[in-house]
């Protein structure tokens, strides 16, 4: 190797060895880079990345080899790999288009070309300099988004990423007077690990009979999801998501046996309000997911009133192999690649074909489809909007009471520019699950479409007071908003938090280009958009003008001529 020299050289004074690399100096010992007097902070993944680059400099290395030696050979996604490059890409302040550091070799991997060595150690930084630290939460990539105004909220409630806490109330007090409650993911302590998508099913199923409730408020899904393994004290839980009670769980499940452990916590003062162990056979798993509600509402004293009573009657599936394949296809809608949406659209068919009837099924397919069309997976949109929207027709039908099924149909309705009869969809949704987030920050989505952007921003802080861990797609809709008002210095700010969730976020990056190009800072929107079509080298101003379902025209045409001026072009 090239550089095998100073790469021992790194490993053996790994403590005070310096690289330069161009112009930059880097510590690998301390994640950080610094050139003059700035100083950049990287999180130590983005580090490895860089050092093995430098260990390879001039190689072309393949995201195969980053896994194996940046990741110590564990399985990870490309929209891993990708998200640690373009972390590190935006600290040394490189073009993907131009790259001065790190050139992308399409569809192999990726090469060093600036020049390395060892720095001198009077290269340190002077004491008390500020640093800047880039973070965020490594989000999936988008593979082909299809168009600016698609890609945000399919999925109902299972693709939102947690990372910034909003302004709710403290754990101790009631919104409105109504509890707020967390259902934790329950953990899965079957042998096989294959069986984890079981526990998070009978999870998501608890937080959405107990959404239902207009007696109760339950934390959103990724909110709660982002404690999955954690070991933090149930106050602190509490404080961190504006709860005041949490419900815990574990399940095992061991050829046709259940056995589920569950207890309710007051954040409070740490006691346990309820506790149960349930053993049952696994073909009870119905009877005893309602029985969990019913004492968890028990527990709480929450008085239920009629359409409570109503919304509680449980007619999801009967039959538990057309359940167990549900389920199993839930895990893999949620992963965000086109191999697992189309394995899920799979698993979705199965059980449709043993229990035609399944309501839930025929939603989560239209959603499949729906989602094929946001990341172009080699299906046109007029196509696949007309499978979503026959399949959520086919599960109103079986059961208008599905609130996931007015949240597709909402999202159908959006792209079909069918604005009031989208907001009718998802205002139905909210009735009937009145914690439902997600449809709340889909209604901002719509009225952001629709020519109703302060509207749109009083839907969205509904979602984020449901929601305390605000997602970046939360923040790509509110962004949008400031910026349809024209608001370009609170919108780039908004923006620039999604980006620091999810860097690879395309349709983020695109707002933000055109927020930036808005208040006349076209390097920043020029640089925007180079990330845009490292992402999506086919990405342009048609897909833009052909698909984001806007209903100005003079809207249209100012967020069109803002991305021209970014410096994307047709």
């Amino acid at each position: 190797m090239p550089n095998e020299w100073l790469w021992k050289m790194v490993e053996h004074n790994a403590a005070t060895t310096l690289l330069k690399l161009g112009d930059w100096t880097v510590e690998p010992a301390a994640n950080r880079l610094f050139r003059g007097d700035k100083e950049v902070r990287v999180e130590p993944k983005v580090m490895r990345v860089l050092t093995y680059l430098v260990e390879r400099r001039g190689e072309v290395v393949s995201r195969h080899d980053l896994e194996t030696h940046v990741w110590s050979g564990m399985i990870v996604t490309d929209d891993a790999v990708t998200n640690t490059v373009i972390k590190l890409r935006r600290a040394l302040g490189d073009n993907a288009r131009s790259p001065r550091y790190i050139e992308t070799i399409a569809k192999t991997g990726y090469r060093l070309i600036a020049e390395t060595s060892v720095a001198e150690p009077t290269a340190q930084p002077a004491p008390g300099m500020s640093v800047p630290v880039l973070g965020g939460r490594l989000g999936r990539l988008w593979r082909k988004t299809l168009v600016a105004g698609l890609g945000l909220l399919l999925g109902g409630s299972i693709l939102w990423w947690a990372t910034v806490p909003v302004g709710t109330p403290p754990a101790d007090e009631a919104v409105d007077g109504v509890p707020v409650i967390a259902v934790l993911p329950f953990e899965s302590l079957s042998a096989d690990p294959d069986q984890d998508y079981f526990a998070n099913g009978i999870t998501e199923d608890l937080i959405t009979d107990l959404s239902k409730l207009g007696g109760l408020r339950v934390v959103a899904r990724n909110s709660a999801f982002a404690y999955r393994g954690g070991a933090e004290p149930a106050g602190e839980i509490g404080r961190q998501l504006h709860a005041r009670y949490i419900l815990r769980g574990s399940v095992r499940r061991a050829g046709e046996r259940l056995r589920i452990n569950i207890r309710l916590t007051d954040t409070e003062d740490g006691s346990n309000r309820w506790a149960e162990r349930y053993d049952r056979k696994i073909a009870d798993i119905f009877h005893l997911q309602d029985e969990i509600t019913h004492h968890v509402v028990s527990a709480l004293q929450v008085e239920l009133s009629a359409g409570d009573r109503e919304r509680l009657v449980r007619d999801y599936a009967t039959n538990i192999e057309a359940y167990d394949l549900f389920l199993r296809g839930m895990d893999l809608y949620g992963r965000r690649t086109g191999e697992a949406n189309e394995l899920a659209k799979a698993f979705f068919e199965r059980a449709i074909a043993i229990e035609p009837g399944f309501a839930r099924a025929y939603a989560a397919l239209a959603l499949t489809h729906a989602t094929a069309v946001v990341n172009s997976w080699g299906v046109s949109l007029d196509e696949s909007l007309a499978q979503a929207e026959s399949l959520t027709q086919k599960a109103m039908q079986l059961d208008d009471g599905l609130p996931q099924v007015h949240f597709a149909a909402g999202l159908v309705e959006m792209y079909r520019r069918n604005y009031a009869v989208a907001m009718d969809e998802l205002a139905r949704a909210i009735e009937l699950k009145p914690s439902y987030a997600d449809a709340h920050a889909l209604l901002g989505w719509v009225l952001h479409f629709a020519g109703r952007p302060q509207e749109g921003l009083t839907a969205l802080a509904q979602a984020t007071d449901l929601n305390p861990r605000v997602p970046a797609t939360y923040q790509l809709v509110e962004g949008a908003l400031h910026y349809a008002l024209e608001d370009t210095a609170e919108a780039t700010r908004v923006l620039e938090l999604a980006v620091g969730n999810n860097p690879s976020y395309q349709l983020v990056r695109v707002y933000l280009a055109a927020a930036y190009a808005a208040a006349g800072d076209f390097e920043e929107a020029g640089w925007q958009v180079a990330e845009v079509l490292t992402l999506n080298p086919d990405f342009s101003l048609a897909d833009v003008e052909r698909g984001a379902p806007i209903r100005d025209p003079d809207y249209e045409e100012r967020f069109l001529r803002d991305l021209q001026r970014a410096g994307l072009s047709y």
